[in-house]
């Protein structure tokens, strides 16, 4: 095909990060646009220079009228069910953001729906497409990882699902996933989970934002890797003020030190000498042309996390849930 017919399932920012990416496609044609917010739908539809608004409930509507070639769904994890399903049956590829539900279930029957109905899929694991990636695949080549820590600590993001968890899944689910993510990109499947969260800190009672604030405030997850590698993942929404953590991830080796400060650079030490590398491409262009670039072609070897593959990282991090839930250990089978 020349051009790949586009249509957009939930116009807010995320969506709009994608848009600023895509619009620079000449071989991308936006044809419909749907959003709970007509008001959203539109302000992409006047960017985009054409296409059909819908509602959020029109949305099967949308796939029939416009029939597009490929999505982009960014809607909340408690959203997810009815959009992949109506589009599985028509043969609509997809692009879906992370985290891919909040509901593992019904995330492992879409996952047989798009394996049976051969969908080409993408999962917003942007990560995975930074050009640091490559180069810390190059330094942990060959090295022996015994601990990794990381942190993903912040504040709240203001958007009203995010607190809780029925809706959002999360911090660890919602959030942190990237950082889980990145671990099973780098080091490999993890074999056991073992969270403890706390809350007290973040005080919804009688502050309007905060309304049905439910999830964690702080919790720490110990990993333990195929390989035999052991991470101390921090995760916490309750900072607003202050130093805070470096967000990111430490790799320790024997004789090497791997710093990725998130989404910025990465400092590796070794006997020798200290290399700094600094984030210098968008991630978020390989990514969208990567997906396109499959939907036209039918390859998807340059995909970097289709959407079994992004199961597994649901899986990981539901695990985390359980393991807060029950005060267990959580063995995985990845």
């Amino acid at each position: 095909m020349d051009k790949v017919k586009l249509a957009v399932v939930g116009c807010g920012g995320i969506a709009n990060w994608h848009f600023d990416r895509v619009k620079h496609f000449p071989d991308v044609e936006y044809v419909g646009f749907c959003d709970t917010l007509t008001e959203r739908a539109e302000r992409m539809r006047d960017a985009a220079g054409g296409g059909k608004i819908y509602r959020d409930v029109d949305v099967v509507r949308m796939y029939d009228e416009t029939k597009p070639d490929a999505l982009h769904i960014c809607v909340p994890p408690a959203q997810h069910g009815l959009i992949e399903f109506e589009a599985i049956k028509r043969g609509i590829h997809m692009l879906v953001q992370k985290p891919i539900s909040c509901d593992l279930n019904l995330a492992i029957q879409i996952d047989r729906a798009i394996t049976a109905n051969n969908i080409i899929t993408s999962v917003g694991f942007q990560d995975r497409y930074l050009d640091l990636v490559e180069y810390m695949k190059e330094f942990l080549k060959g090295k022996e990882i015994g601990l990794i820590s990381g942190a993903w600590v912040g504040g709240i993001p203001g958007v009203e699902w995010w607190r809780r968890r029925s809706t959002s899944g999360g911090q660890i689910v919602e959030q942190n996933i990237h950082l889980f993510d990145m671990l099973r990109y780098l080091i490999g499947e993890p074999v056991s989970v073992y969270t403890a969260a706390g809350k007290g800190i973040v005080k919804p009672e009688g502050n309007p934002a905060l309304e049905g604030y439910d999830v964690e405030d702080y919790s720490a997850t110990v990993v333990r890797f195929k390989n035999g590698a052991i991470a101390n993942i921090f995760t916490g929404d309750y900072v607003e003020a202050g130093g805070g953590m470096q967000n990111g991830l430490t790799f320790y080796a024997k004789d090497a030190t791997l710093d990725y400060d998130l989404r910025t650079k990465i400092t590796y030490t070794d006997r020798l000498q200290t290399t700094e590398v600094f984030q210098k491409e968008d991630q978020g262009m390989p990514l969208d042309r990567e997906f396109i670039d499959a939907v036209k072609t039918g390859d998807t070897s340059k995909i970097r996390s289709s959407y079994s593959d992004a199961l597994k990282s649901l899986r990981f991090t539901m695990a985390t849930n359980d393991s807060i839930d029950t005060g267990k250990v959580v063995l995985l089978d990845l």
